[in-house]
């Protein structure tokens, strides 16, 4: 097939900003500048905005479930008159209504993100959502590839396309005081941190269980968790009654990532399930040492006593442990996080842009060849 122009409808149904809207918009950017036509069907919002202050072609569409089958019949019209070459959904939900939209709109091929590890191994699952209506599966990660793997999709529908990033992005940071003036950390105390969703997934309890454990020999360390989310009252609270109101705080959500990241001396991610972490590698190509659980696509972006540490999932002592090595071997803890510079490289945003169009490519010269 010949490298022509594509038009690309994208479809999310996320409200907040996550990273999986972080990815939708740098992917769009990519596949414009490469002459390539994109439509992002999305509910007003963060993405909205940014598509809009870019003059990136919105389509505003409310999903309220994954049985919303009125936002089904609505995309579909919009997919019936679009007439795009490939329709990408970009979440749970978008996948649920995205693929009924297009058995609407007469199977446009189909493409699905899939970037987070849950197990999708139910009988409802697999029949309505994994079963047919998709061409392929991007997996950010061979983890999440290997879940799909286990639930009985079948592998030849299943293509590994790592997230990626402006990893120049972060060559230069701003200056670190702002923040931990902010947030109150005296100078040469270190400051431990996320950034991350308040959700479930994240684990942030394990954080503040491992902070607790920390204050016994690091009674200097302070912690930050950058993020927002449905968990924030039960986080408040479980970090009020270990006794932690004066050693974590919790600043919110903020779109000053550099100065975020400056400000860490050790970054921290405490999932118990993770497709890959895109907030990893912003700190590994920020030259932050970073300390992560051993779940999902960590270990990809990860070699343990080599470019960082990683840990078991829910396991308070150990992710305590780890972050007490870093801070107490800074020259080891460099020396992991420059080795994390040079491959963090392997996660660019091009690489995801050229490995999307790759498979939109693959999709429809398989269309084509079905044609004939």
């Amino acid at each position: 097939m010949s490298a022509a122009a594509l038009f690309v409808c994208h479809v999310d149904t996320a409200r907040t900003w996550r990273g999986g809207q972080a990815q939708i918009l740098g992917l769009v950017r990519g596949l414009a500048t490469r002459g390539h036509r994109n439509l992002v069907v999305a509910p007003p919002g963060p993405l909205a905005d940014r598509l809009r202050a870019e003059s990136l072609a919105w389509h505003s569409l409310v999903a309220r479930n994954d049985l919303d089958l009125w936002s089904a019949w609505k995309l579909g019209r919009l997919l019936r008159r679009e007439r795009p070459d490939i329709v990408h959904l970009h979440s749970g939900r978008a996948h649920a209504v995205g693929t009924w939209a297009a058995r609407a709109a007469g199977r446009p091929p189909v493409v699905v993100s899939r970037r987070v590890d849950f197990d999708v191994s139910t009988p409802a699952s697999r029949s309505l959502k994994y079963g047919r209506g998709v061409d392929r599966f991007l997996c950010i990660s061979e983890g999440v590839r290997a879940v799909l793997v286990r639930a009985g999709v079948p592998a030849e529908r299943l293509r590994v396309v790592p997230s990626g990033i402006d990893v120049e992005r972060w060559a230069q940071l701003p200056e670190a005081g702002p923040w931990r003036r902010r947030l109150g950390v005296a100078d040469g105390a270190p400051l431990v941190g996320t950034i991350a969703a308040l959700a479930p997934h994240k684990d942030l309890f394990n954080l503040l269980a491992a902070a607790e454990r920390l204050a016994a020999v690091r009674p200097d360390a302070r912690w930050v968790v950058f993020g927002e989310g449905e968990l924030r009252a039960r986080l408040e609270a479980d970090r009020r009654a270990r006794g932690l109101e004066q050693r974590v705080a919790f600043p919110g959500f903020t779109e000053d990532v550099g100065a975020a990241l400056a400000a860490l001396d050790v970054f921290v991610l405490s999932s118990y399930l993770e497709g890959l972490g895109t907030s990893v590698l912003d700190a590994q190509a920020a030259g932050v040492p970073v300390v992560a659980t051993r779940v999902g696509g960590v270990p990809e972006m990860i070699v343990d006593g080599e470019s960082g540490w990683l840990v078991p999932p829910r396991d308070p002592e150990a992710l305590a442990a780890a972050v007490a090595d870093a801070l107490a071997r800074p020259e080891e803890a460099r020396r992991r996080a420059e080795r994390a510079r040079q491959t963090v490289r392997r996660f660019s945003l091009d690489a995801t842009v050229e490995g999307t169009l790759a498979v939109y490519r693959e999709v429809l010269a398989e269309r084509a060849g079905a044609g004939r």
